[in-house]
């Protein structure tokens, strides 16, 4: 049986049921500034809530990640390394009864490079190296340079954007990177001279600017003054009710020690809201106190506690950030720990049922009439232009074109 605690030791021990956001609600606001600081308590308890779950969340994400993703992830490589083995040995056929005709080889290696392309090179081994070699060459030098040729042709007559001989290029693409870096280099030399421009024009003002950023600067050092004071008195209070060396009692002792250290740690991070609620559980103050807090005195706490959930919504997003970008989620979107453990459940179902179709063509693919039967009814994807990156390329050129001059009205 738990023994009772004495009336001169109950108001150390820490109350479970005891809320700021709910002693807060005891009392009407007296103000504005009383209703924003209800308010700001409010949102850093509901963001302290949220920052735990996410953390709890982390952990379960990782441990799903370990004993379910992963070897679903396994066994896909290792039937994607099955398939490419048996489509090799397929088109090297010897006996020519069983050869494919022309069009199902086409279809088959195509399979085949799309699988090894799909492969991480760091799961290479000397066959895979070798299919590699096989069946994913580099193009010849005269398709290259007729490649390059088009790619410069086309920059010249599309955006009239001069790049410069192809031959210093080794490819398509690092000539579409070559003109990137032209058309962001003028328009950093565009914004250099807005720049320069608008440092003239501001510069006969900068006298009384400066004059001005100086008083401010003092005012809101005074102003990070006077708040941390606030602060520091609020620690006070709590530090000379609670300090253990004072307490005769050993067992109120050791209690002080615990909800000291709370204060503590409390104080060194700034966390007024929890400065107050050891207050509160101390019976130090009570909802009339907070409800009459002097208007200055309160404007530190509005200050204290802004910034408080300011670092708290940074935590938390650098918590959810991993998850937003990995799931491509728009910044403005919420973002639930329940909507994420039901994406990374879509995915692991989604990566057993494509496991389950290799596993199925490996079986099927082994049977000629039933590989033929398959490529039959396999079209495939037209190729890739080479050349979408262009479309990035006139986004930028958009920018870097000069705009034409306004017309003075004629009066």
């Amino acid at each position: 049986m738990t023994r009772p605690v004495s009336g001169s030791l109950s108001k150390y021990l820490p109350s479970q049921s005891l809320s700021l956001v709910a002693v807060l609600a005891q009392s009407k606001s007296a103000s504005k500034a009383h209703e924003r600081f209800a308010k700001l308590v409010a949102k850093i308890e509901l963001r302290r809530e949220q920052l735990k779950q996410w953390q709890a969340y982390v952990v379960r994400y990782n441990q799903r990640l370990l004993s379910e993703l992963e070897p679903v992830r396994l066994r896909l490589r290792q039937g994607q390394r099955q398939m490419l083995l048996l489509l090799d040995a397929i088109l090297n056929r010897p006996i020519p009864s069983q050869r494919l005709g022309q069009v199902y080889r086409v279809k088959l290696e195509h399979l085949l490079r799309g699988l090894l392309e799909a492969l991480p090179a760091e799961d290479d081994d000397e066959v895979l190296r070798t299919l590699r070699s096989t069946y994913l060459e580099e193009q010849p030098d005269e398709a290259r340079r007729a490649e390059l040729n088009l790619t410069r042709d086309m920059l010249r007559d599309v955006f009239d954007l001069d790049v410069g001989d192809a031959h210093g290029a080794a490819s398509a693409e690092e000539l579409l990177e070559q003109a990137r870096q032209t058309i962001e280099e003028g328009l950093e030399r565009q914004a250099q001279r807005a720049r320069t421009r608008r440092a003239r024009g501001s510069g006969k003002d900068s006298n009384a600017s400066s004059a001005k950023a100086e008083a401010a600067q003092i005012r809101r050092e005074q102003a990070v003054k006077e708040v941390g004071q606030s602060l520091r008195d609020v620690y006070r209070k709590l530090a000379s009710a609670l300090h253990p060396d004072r307490e005769t009692d050993e067992e109120a002792r050791q209690r002080k020690t615990l909800l000291m250290q709370r204060a503590n740690h409390a104080y060194e991070a700034n966390d007024l809201l929890t400065l107050l609620a050891l207050q509160l559980e101390i019976e130090q103050i009570d909802a009339d106190h907070l409800a009459s807090v002097l208007p200055k005195r309160l404007a530190h706490y509005l200050a204290i506690l802004t910034d408080q959930l300011a670092e708290l919504d940074s935590e938390l997003e650098r918590c959810v950030a991993p998850f937003r970008d990995n799931l491509n989620w728009a910044p403005g979107r919420a973002l639930s720990v329940t909507a994420v453990d039901q994406h990374l459940s879509a995915d692991i179902a989604q990566l057993r049922s494509v496991v389950r179709g290799i596993e199925q063509d490996l079986v099927a693919f082994r049977d000629p009439r039933r590989l033929r039967a398959s490529l039959k009814h396999l079209v495939l994807e037209s190729e890739v232009d080479e050349f979408d990156e262009l479309e990035d390329l006139a986004d930028l050129m958009a920018e870097f074109a000069p705009r034409a001059p306004r017309r003075r009205s004629r009066r």
